[in-house]
């Protein structure tokens, strides 16, 4: 049986079962009663039995401070700045280091953001303080990417909607309860050498894409998965998922075949696994057992809880073979494709998209899913709109728009951009070439933006939605490491660009009598800098850029330096064009499988578009004829690997005019003309 604590700190002195005061920053004094205003039950407590039972949760900070009863309250954080040793060697705290502090001090936390304090003082964690001296001397020295709507427990109870958090956590406790996903022992019973590992809270806000309105608060249980042990309680941890070029053609083949589709969400999913070892886990913060107390007893995990290093790959194993049972086969080329009866299943860790030509099959599924040996429980989120922070919507003549404007706005308030901003037609000066620019003025990030949080926007953006970015998006991230206030104000160039296009994105309208189409396309070493070349030898390298269609949309791209050193134009070229068609290889053989199973799809040989340049089309030739010559023998080995579908016929190389290769906006910032007729051929807009 359950009972939640009514303060975090350790040691204090509970109220009256009868009444509970919630005192959180932005929520008055209130007061709890049971429904027949009594006051809460007695509970009893039988320690080695499954848990059944649980109270609601009486509140998580105290009212008066503990050392008014003779308690004492938790040791002050130790200074986190980093050192230096007597031989000069920089000591600093690890991030694991920090993660185990940030877990142990949420009660001191907790308990100094509510002591007679000023509403807009703000008490950092372990880890921010830590970041903030390193800020002081190096700004850019850490990530500031993390999504506000994520918080720790500690910080969910002084928000203003608190209460919903708390409910919250109730549901998550009744979950583990009702799916005995543990049992309670005496910290005797647990084996000699064994670790116990702590608890914590995760807590985030939900919100719509469409009016970023919170519709969810979410608070999730982990095990700590930092305090592991490899070869001791952990192996090995790779879990695949659904690769996105698999997603963007089953939704084409759903407009070309007039499929219905469906999206799912397994329900606390990864506790439905059983756990590899034995695992033993601290009561969590916030509840506690009236005749067992923390300091005497444990939960022996029976199920796979959130926070394991090894946890997603338990899970994907306990749903391969799951769904194994229902008579899905899982894909040769993409393993977390599955084939049943009449239906394609798309599994992303526990978000899965369900594709068939009967809406009765996909229905048969979820109530097989829900009646199996595994009792899955599913989330029925009816037809796709959106998918991995992804909008998907279905345009009137037929075709699907997938844009991501919520992240654009995040990006635009970063770099605190106005609306009335100017808005440009290209994301990068058609005359400029980002260098290191060490003599540049470095960027004040405190004063203008994180860099790194924007660029790591600005890469998802660019990855799922946006390849019209990509070239300006790589140029920009190359600097990360020492921005200077030239590389900020390219990427403020990027999200003007992205302010005229806000509601944009990759439109899928197929046209069935297409199949594969690969454009590929080089910069051979268009980044050269004779006066720096002998600082930086990253100026030597090409830029390789290509993009992937099949029925006349794109499904894949990619816009990056070259890792071997072109020598020449045609080296470069032949580098860019055999790199794109490993990504083609791999597609072509997928959808040779989706034919396979009788789904009627466009199979012919892909046609490769590859830019003829100069007077001796030396990557058409190098593509189509065996010849080795001295100065392109060391290609041989890594770079021929697709001259086998060549000889085949399953690979048809072709020339393209340089005005006509789509590629080109992936490898040089272009001048605004052809920029936007290579976006108007690509995109339709």
């Amino acid at each position: 049986m359950w009972k939640s604590l009514s303060r975090l700190v350790p040691g204090h002195h509970s109220k009256p079962e009868s009444t509970t005061t919630f005192r959180s920053r932005g929520i008055p004094d209130t007061t709890v009663t049971t429904q027949d205003g009594q006051g809460a039950p007695p509970v009893q407590e039988v320690a080695n039995e499954p848990l059944q039972d649980m109270l609601d949760f009486e509140g998580a900070l105290p009212d008066e401070p503990p050392n008014q009863q003779g308690d004492q309250l938790p040791p002050k954080a130790p200074n986190l700045a980093q050192r230096t040793t007597r031989s000069g060697r920089v000591v600093k705290p690890t991030e694991q280091y920090l993660e185990g502090l940030e877990q142990r001090q949420q009660g001191l936390v907790a308990w100094e953001v509510l002591v007679d304090q000023d509403d807009s003082e703000e008490i950092p964690t372990a880890a921010q303080q830590f970041q903030l001296q390193q800020q002081m001397e190096d700004p850019i020295a850490f990530a500031t990417s993390a999504n506000p709507d994520v918080m720790y427990l500690h910080e969910a109870l002084r928000a203003p909607d608190c209460r919903n958090f708390l409910e919250a956590m109730d549901v998550e406790i009744q979950g583990h309860v009702k799916g005995k996903h543990w049992i309670v022992v005496p910290q005797t019973d647990v084996p000699k050498g064994t670790r116990i590992l702590d608890a914590f809270w995760s807590m985030r806000q939900k919100r719509r894409l469409d009016t970023r309105e919170i519709y969810k608060w979410k608070a999730r249980l982990n095990l700590y998965g930092g305090q592991k042990e490899h070869g001791v309680n952990y192996w090995e941890t790779y879990a695949p998922v659904v690769m996105w070029p698999t997603i963007r053609i089953f939704f084409i083949l759903s407009i070309l075949l007039g499929w219905y589709s469906r999206q799912l969400d397994f329900v606390m999913a990864f506790p439905h696994a059983p756990v590899e070892v034995p695992l033993f886990m601290n009561i969590p913060k916030g509840y506690r057992l009236k005749d067992a107390s923390p300091q005497t007893h444990v939960l022996r995990l029976l199920k796979n809880i959130y926070g394991q290093k090894q946890g997603p790959r338990v899970w994907n194993k306990y749903l391969d073979q799951g769904l194994k049972e229902l008579g899905f086969t899982p894909s040769a080329i993409d393993p977390c494709l599955y084939y049943g009866d009449q239906v394609m299943m798309l599994v992303y860790i526990d978000d899965c998209l369900l594709f068939s030509p009967k809406k009765e099959a996909i229905d048969q599924v979820v109530l097989s899913l829900r009646n199996s040996h595994q009792r899955f429980n599913v989330d029925d989120q009816g037809e796709v709109k959106d998918f991995l922070g992804i909008k998907i919507r279905k345009q009137p003549d037929g075709s699907i728009m997938l844009t991501q404007p919520h992240l654009i706005d995040s990006i635009i308030k970063d770099l605190q951009l106005q609306s009335n901003s100017q808005v440009r037609d290209t994301p990068a000066l058609s005359t400029v070439i980002l260098h290191k620019d060490e003599q540049g003025k470095p960027m004040n990030q405190q004063a203008d933006f994180h860099y790194r949080s924007v660029i790591g926007k600005l890469n998802f953006l660019e990855k799922s939605t946006r390849p019209d970015i990509s070239y300006a998006v790589h140029q920009c991230a190359c600097f990360s490491e020492s921005s200077k206030e030239s590389h900020a104000k390219a990427v403020k160039l990027i999200s003007c660009y992205l302010l005229g296009t806000h509601d944009k994105g990759i439109i899928l309208s197929p046209d069935g009598s297409k199949s594969f189409e690969c454009w590929a396309d080089a910069d051979f070493s268009g980044n050269w800098r004779p006066r720096t070349a002998h600082k930086d030898p990253i100026t030597s390298k090409s830029q390789s850029g290509w993009i992937i269609t099949f029925a006349g949309c794109p499904i894949t791209w990619a816009s990056k330096l070259q890792t071997l050193t072109a020598l020449s134009t045609t080296e470069a070229e032949y580098i860019s064009l055999s790199t794109a068609l490993w990504d083609q290889i791999h597609l072509m053989e997928l959808v040779k499988e989706i034919k396979s199973r009788g789904i009627q799809v466009n199979c012919a040989p892909p046609r490769i578009f590859c830019k003829a340049f100069e007077d001796n089309s030396g990557a058409l030739e190098m593509a189509r004829l065996p010849k080795l010559r001295p100065r392109t023998k060391h290609l041989n080995v890594t770079y021929h690997l697709f001259r086998e579908y060549v000889k085949r016929k399953e690979i048809v190389v072709e020339a393209v005019a340089t005005e006509e290769q789509t590629a080109d906006v992936l490898t040089k910032p272009l001048d605004s003309t052809l920029f936007l007729t290579l976006r108007k051929r690509l995109f339709g807009w």
